[in-house]
């Protein structure tokens, strides 16, 4: 069984199934350690496949109550806010972590809003 085959991501989101189990982090800390474990070609090819569907996404999520969101929409919200960890990396660092940053490092976020925080 493929995983679309058991609807990780709402309809007509498939195509971003495949950036689930990295990018798809249900805090603020997975996500930030996808972005910094990473490569610039591989967090190219999520931001790419994003981007233009950021919009969409959001148009989507927008229908449910944030605590009420059904688990195939918490997953494309998780992803719309890994497209943030990613947008760092293409268009500020030009690279997965700041310049001259030790990886890994003793950064820890262990506060975070309520959902996906």
């Amino acid at each position: 069984m493929t995983h679309s085959a058991i609807n990780r991501l709402p309809a007509g989101f498939e195509d971003l199934d495949r950036f689930v189990d990295h990018w798809g982090g249900e805090t603020t800390q997975l996500r930030l350690k996808a972005r910094s474990s990473v490569e610039m070609p591989e967090i190219r090819a999520f931001y790419d496949a994003m981007v233009p569907r950021a919009e969409e996404a959001l148009v989507h999520l927008e229908q449910y109550p944030m605590h009420e969101m059904p688990a195939e929409a918490r997953r494309l919200m998780a992803l719309v806010l890994a497209l943030a960890q990613a947008h760092v990396a293409v268009e500020i660092f030009g690279a997965a972590r700041a310049p001259n940053t030790p990886w890994p490092n003793s950064i820890r976020i262990t506060t975070g809003l309520p959902l996906l925080g």
